[in-house]
């Protein structure tokens, strides 16, 4: 009697591919990208101008990596830039400036270099705060791969002479 087996073992493959089957196929895909979040995009030639000192405080909203160099704290406003603390009084420390990086999430301090990702470029700065500047010294374009979404998803519309800055949410399209 081999045909026993045989029968239970196809019915139970039916009945375990049955859930395939009648299932409602909207829900069987996970959302895409483009329902949620879309990208904020920038010609080249106006990106490669917006890093700026600002001498005021701006209040922080999203951050993100903090970074601590003697009596500093730069705290990353997430694909803004960076709020700038002095901390000389560390029971009251002060919001003095606002280092403009679009597309920022990272920076590191090595003598008097500031070093900070700048979308798909890294940039190396000298920077005086409590004067109130900053200048530029290196740009390295196309360092680092675009923006990815929130979801991790690379944003492959972009023109070549496009950089994605941000990704804003804009609610689900159904």
């Amino acid at each position: 009697m081999k045909l026993k087996p045989i029968a239970t073992l196809l019915l139970g493959c039916s009945l375990s591919f049955q859930s395939c089957w009648l299932s409602d196929t909207a829900d069987d895909f996970p959302p895409q990208i483009q329902d949620y979040y879309e990208p904020v995009t920038m010609v080249r030639s106006e990106f490669d101008t917006t890093t700026t000192l600002q001498t005021t405080a701006e209040v922080i909203v999203n951050s993100g990596k903090i970074y601590v160099k003697d009596n500093f704290i730069f705290i990353n406003e997430r694909n803004k830039g960076f709020h700038i603390i002095d901390n000389t009084d560390p029971t009251n420390p002060q919001n003095i400036a606002f280092l403009n990086v679009l597309g920022s999430s990272d920076l590191t301090i090595k003598g008097n270099s500031v070093y900070v990702n700048n979308a798909t470029d890294l940039l190396a700065l000298t920077l005086d705060a409590q004067a109130g500047t900053m200048e530029i010294t290196k740009r390295v374009p196309n360092a680092f791969p675009q923006l990815t979404s929130p979801f991790g998803n690379v944003y492959y519309g972009a023109n070549e002479n496009e950089v994605v800055v941000d990704w804003i949410f804009k609610g689900n399209n159904n």
